[in-house]
């Protein structure tokens, strides 16, 4: 673990008990002097409230932190395994292409060679998506019409386009990497597609860590996440599909904790899941 972080934490944590100080200094001789009135129990609730909120705050910068630290350094793991790979699944790949060429037309065993090579191909998808979680480059924020690159990634689906519901028409501006951004949607979708048979996306205007910005919505109607399996669904390579890489939700994780957002979901069993992604207007 790096030392940024930590010394990042400390800093927060002694500034919020600085502020702490200053309105402890304002308002407790005001509560020994006076008479406890309405108005005395209103700044309490104040001072009350100050409090939580701060410690609220904290916290979810400590987790944002501790999320950049854990996703970084997945990052070049992921990174070291795909290099280390591609090469030798190049030339099997290339060997068995020149064993299918050999092959009769009517000979049997070109069925189980073009079976190996499906499975190469489908380890090469993997490989691709470890690359992609693994790259970090700066991010390039461009103004972008959030509300066509939403319907962009809609009509890239295909036949599975008829499933998704997204009735927006006016249009949402923010600063942001548009190819990464639509990669992101484009996994969120994906995964709600696979959960269920009808997708709901919509756009809302709001609030996260005292930062202005839109929630992008992506729920469906699918079978839901177990309780035990909400919290580790983020996670590198954690996946419940059988032919899942799970890099899908990490690496949108990625992409909007790069953005200065975040990412949470509400699921219950047999009822589908919510994912709410958090952008921030700059």
């Amino acid at each position: 673990m790096k030392a940024g972080p930590d010394i990042l934490i400390i800093f927060l944590t002694a500034s919020v008990f600085l502020i702490l100080l200053f309105i402890v200094a304002i308002f407790l001789p005001r509560l020994l002097k006076k008479e406890e009135t309405k108005t005395e129990s209103a700044e309490i609730n104040t001072v009350v409230n100050a409090f939580r909120a701060l410690g609220d705050e904290i916290k979810s910068l400590k987790e944002q932190l501790v999320i950049k630290e854990r996703l970084a350094a997945l990052g070049e793991v992921s990174a070291g395994i795909a290099h280390e790979f591609r090469n030798p699944i190049g030339v099997i790949a290339g060997y068995t292409k020149l064993l299918l060429k050999s092959l009769d037309e009517n000979d049997r065993r070109r069925e189980i060679v073009q079976g190996i090579l499906n499975e190469i191909e489908d380890m090469n998808r993997v490989m691709e998506e470890l690359l992609k979680f693994s790259r970090s480059e700066p991010i390039k924020k461009i103004d972008i019409n959030l509300t066509k690159s939403i319907k962009d990634v809609i009509q890239s689906m295909g036949d599975s386009a008829d499933k998704i519901d997204f009735s927006l028409l006016d249009d949402v501006s923010i600063k942001g990497d548009e190819t990464l951004l639509k990669q992101a949607i484009k996994n969120l979708v994906h995964n709600a597609i696979d959960a269920g048979d009808s997708v709901w996306i919509d756009v809302e205007k709001g609030v996260s860590l005292n930062k202005k910005g839109v929630f992008i919505v992506v729920r469906d109607n699918g079978a839901g996440i177990p309780v035990n399996d909400v919290d580790r669904i983020f996670m590198p390579f954690y996946t419940t599909k059988d032919k899942g890489s799970g890099i899908g939700l990490a690496l949108v994780q990625k992409i909007v904790t790069e953005h200065g957002g975040n990412i949470s979901v509400e699921s219950r069993e047999g009822e589908g899941s919510t994912f709410r992604v958090f952008l921030p207007i700059e």
